[in-house]
């Protein structure tokens, strides 16, 4: 005769995995769901686009909680090169995740003009 099974756990005796999501639906865990943005590298930079890239812009997939430091180092850029980066036209630090549909811009810094 089988043995009951312990509540919560699999029929090999393992923690049976929890869901708090409505039957039919798994909640999505982070870093799985793909959020695409557009990254625009100007000047030097430019050599770091994707071959599918044009006019110094690409849409880029990546996952869900990346940072404008994960689409760098995507792209390949050194993270020791100075550059000026802007998401939707701001300056939100390096470190903070991006979202679908943002526009990440990257340019070298900017020298120069009347002395």
């Amino acid at each position: 005769m089988e043995q009951p099974r312990e509540r919560g756990r699999d029929s090999a005796g393992r923690p049976a995995p929890r869901h708090n999501s409505p039957p039919g639906r798994r909640a999505r865990r982070p870093g799985r769901v793909p959020v695409r943005v557009e990254v625009r590298l100007f000047a030097t930079l430019a050599v770091f686009l994707p071959p599918d890239g044009r006019d110094g812009a690409a849409e880029l997939e990546i996952p869900e909680g990346s940072t404008v430091t994960d689409v760098a180092r995507h792209l390949g850029i050194p993270p020791d090169l100075a550059r000026v980066v802007l998401v939707n036209g701001r300056d939100i630090g390096s470190e903070a995740p991006l979202a679908s549909r943002d526009v990440v811009t990257i340019f070298p810094p900017l020298a120069g003009g009347a002395g």
